[in-house]
């Protein structure tokens, strides 16, 4: 049985908040892409992007900008152990 995009999502939400960071959250759920944001930190900082999702594959994309994604795959959120984040974001390609 195929995992559902929202399941998946929900699925991968609670894999970083777990691992990597723990104060993420969906803050804009567009049309091609939801955009993840970290919340404001305890230590005063502002908050930030963290990722973007590609709906139609899943695909985990670094932020470009605020409100667009780069190019290239870091993860995927059907692919349980690559998440294709760390503490701060996206992974950068190597």
């Amino acid at each position: 049985m195929e995992m559902g995009f929202e399941t998946a999502l929900f699925n991968w939400l609670n894999r970083v908040k777990k691992d990597h960071q723990p104060n993420v959250y969906v803050s804009n759920n567009g049309p091609k892409y939801v955009r993840i944001n970290v919340s404001g930190m305890t230590d005063g900082s502002h908050g930030y992007v963290y990722c973007f999702i590609e709906k139609s594959t899943g695909n985990v994309l670094k932020a470009a900008t605020y409100s667009a994604p780069a190019k290239h795959a870091r993860g995927n959120i059907y692919e349980i152990g690559n998440e294709g984040v760390e503490r701060y974001g996206a992974k950068y390609l190597r």
